[in-house]
């Protein structure tokens, strides 16, 4: 079995792909109890990136990403699922396809809150390939079931936190043969010809939102290289406002509090955008998208031209999507 010998991450220029037309036919049609999903929702183009769409059936585990070109035949690619590999992925669900040898490679994260369609819900997700070829092709998504349904704002309530794992695919390509990721080309092909796979990040993010000022904000933290280990700076995703429907965007910065001193003193760079949309009985779930221009901080792994988009979907405080380690310090 061939494997290369040396363990290359070469960063991709990146392409400002088409977002399409914006609107969001992420959904689960296998469920019995559908209810209505979300119309006239946007995803914003910073953050949409080259996916158009995607269609998720959490019952059956199948996926269909739309507008990530060259991944596979049809232009409406089924991704394959790969269920052993979650765990390498912060616990989100991931799916892959590469249609032969020298083909590009994709993957996609998703993930599902819980509750149902009629109660409400949200999913979000991205999809990434990194080349070959000089172009990274990429993007987020995310959706609904259900209306906004904004807890109930008083004198002791209507300030919620939200907590849970993040992942993330980049445009640093990673050609590790023989993992049974890639399909393997013959030894003799040219190395302009040998596709690779997103490398992923991983981490924890905490969401704040009020809902009496409608105003959310967070942090992605905790934050590693998964193909090397290596620890990335902390970002913010900065206070913005949180519309009628139940959506949000805003941009992302470098956190000026960095825990890893290997960051310490970092600006307060601005390095992208991030989106999302509450769902969910009293917004009892957060689901959104990042797109981020950087990610290593001052190139502290060399990258110069590095690009991630990331997703999360976590649970409020207090229920079983949350993070209990970081919501025991929540009232």
């Amino acid at each position: 079995m061939w494997k290369e010998a040396a363990f290359p991450l070469a960063v991709m220029l990146a392409l400002a792909g088409c977002s399409g037309d914006g609107t969001n036919p992420f959904s689960d049609d296998s469920d019995p109890d559908s209810g209505e999903e979300t119309t006239g929702i946007t995803v914003p183009a910073e953050v949409a990136g080259n996916v158009s769409a995607m269609r998720y059936d959490a019952t059956a585990q199948t996926l269909t990403v739309t507008g990530v070109s060259l991944d596979k035949v049809p232009f409406q690619a089924v991704y394959t699922r790969e269920a052993a590999r979650d765990v390498d992925y912060g616990g989100y669900q991931v799916f892959m396809a590469q249609d032969d040898a020298l083909d590009r490679h994709a993957t996609a994260l998703v993930l599902q809150s819980d509750g149902t369609a009629v109660t409400g819900r949200v999913r979000a997700g991205v999809a990434a390939t990194p080349g070959p070829r000089n172009r990274y092709l990429a993007g987020g998504y995310f959706e609904r079931d259900g209306d906004f349904d904004p807890p109930a704002v008083t004198a002791t309530s209507g300030m919620v936190s939200y907590a849970g794992r993040y992942a993330g695919l980049t445009n640093a390509g990673v050609r590790d043969y023989g993992e049974g990721i890639l399909l393997e080309p013959d030894p003799s092909t040219p190395d302009e010809l040998l596709p690779a796979r997103a490398a992923q990040t991983t981490g924890d993010v905490f969401i704040n939102a009020d809902f009496a000022d409608n105003r959310v904000e967070g942090n992605i933290y905790n934050r590693r290289f998964v193909p090397t280990n290596a620890a990335l700076p902390s970002i913010v995703l900065v206070a913005s406002e949180i519309d009628a429907d139940g959506t949000f965007a805003g941009r992302v910065e470098y956190d000026l509090r960095q825990s890893n001193g290997a960051y310490a003193g970092l600006d307060d760079t601005e390095i992208g955008n991030y989106a999302g949309i509450f769902g969910g009985r009293d917004a009892s779930a957060v689901g959104g998208v990042v797109a981020l221009n950087q990610f290593d901080g001052e190139d502290a792994l060399g990258f110069e031209t590095e690009q991630e988009h990331g997703v999360f979907v976590i649970g409020k405080c207090g229920t079983a999507g949350a993070s209990a380690s970081v919501c025991n310090d929540v009232k």
